[in-house]
């Protein structure tokens, strides 16, 4: 296996705020990176970040274009197509945040740049290095699967700039086309339905709290709830078989296997499935600076980022018509 500090790759961070610090601190544990410089809208932000870390403040986006062989974004979504879009025309590989952006035409519009230009675009979809998510999704008999249910609330803390399906329910929309993949199906029916609780000044009118079933091509049917009101957290995927029940518990790092020792009785077998100790945001860096090293695509490209969008768009769609948009 090649080894990551062969060569420094120079990198770029945009974005002070609360999630661009998570990143600057997984990066600067790796010896195959060099940070050129912070850049932020808020210079303020920016240049108390930089001195924290000891890392150079860039002047500009532009600035630190020029010297970054890749960057890590991590700005409102609104803003995720206008730097990202920048980056690319730059020559800039990119990690970008999710979600991939903030409508489905700029994500057609972003990867249309991508394969013009030839960079890699990996997609901040951290639950797919979560090991608690790789395990289940290593030991689950997808031939027996039959239904999905997926679990995010996240009580509302701060003004937000997109909507729940944006903030909270791609990451499990990215896990449900995984398994869709994984079992050869595609969804054709959609149940939407969203709620917007919270005042403008704190969320722009934007929803709430939805749900959504989705009916495949196949035995296989999916249920997910994404709310941030209230005050409960939970992050939970619960995957049914014929005779076996899966219970991700990603809040607390557990994996629970449920087994029927008998279809004619109601004695049922509990474990505990080990998990190993890795933290999901340092192996997502840690695999964005191989991709860019190596040329490999990222375990989570634009296309990706891209089929999302589209599902997020039908669900949507769904919610203001009442009607399948397939």
């Amino acid at each position: 296996m090649e080894r990551l500090d062969a060569k420094k790759i120079p990198i770029g961070l945009v974005g002070a705020g609360f999630m661009g610090e998570n990143h600057l601190r997984n990066l600067i544990t790796l010896s195959g990176v060099e940070i050129v410089g912070i850049f932020d809208s808020d210079a303020s932000k920016a240049d108390a970040l930089a001195k924290k870390y000891r890392v150079p403040r860039a002047q500009s986006l532009h600035d630190l274009l020029k010297q970054a062989e890749a960057v890590v974004i991590c700005v409102p979504t609104t803003a995720h197509y206008d730097v990202a879009s920048e980056a690319v025309r730059n020559g800039c590989h990119v990690f970008l945040e999710k979600p991939f952006t903030h409508t489905v035409d700029e994500a057609r519009s972003l990867c249309r740049l991508a394969d013009k230009h030839k960079v890699r675009i990996q997609v901040g979809h951290v639950e797919r290095f979560n090991p608690v998510i790789q395990t289940l999704l290593k030991s689950v008999r997808y031939e027996n699967l039959l239904m999905g249910e997926f679990y995010r609330y996240v009580p509302l803390r701060k003004h937000i700039d997109a909507d729940v399906l944006l903030t909270l329910m791609v990451h499990d929309l990215d896990l449900i086309l995984r398994l869709a993949d994984r079992m050869k199906t595609s969804p054709v029916r959609f149940a939407a339905s969203g709620r917007t609780v919270h005042p403008k000044e704190m969320n722009r009118g934007l929803i709430d709290n939805a749900m959504v079933q989705i009916l495949f091509d196949s035995s296989f049917l999916v249920n997910v709830h994404a709310v941030r009101t209230g005050a409960l957290h939970r992050r939970e995927i619960i995957l049914t078989e014929t005779d076996r029940t899966w219970v991700a518990d990603l809040l607390n790092h557990r994996l629970h296997l449920f087994t029927r020792l008998g279809r004619h009785t109601k004695q049922v077998d509990h474990r505990t499935v080990k998990i190993p100790a890795t933290s999901p945001l340092l192996e997502e860096i840690k695999h964005f600076v191989s991709s860019v090293k190596t040329g490999r695509p990222p375990l989570v490209t634009h296309r990706d980022g891209l089929n999302v969008m589209e599902l997020v768009e039908k669900i949507r769609s769904n919610m203001k018509t009442g009607s399948d948009a397939m």
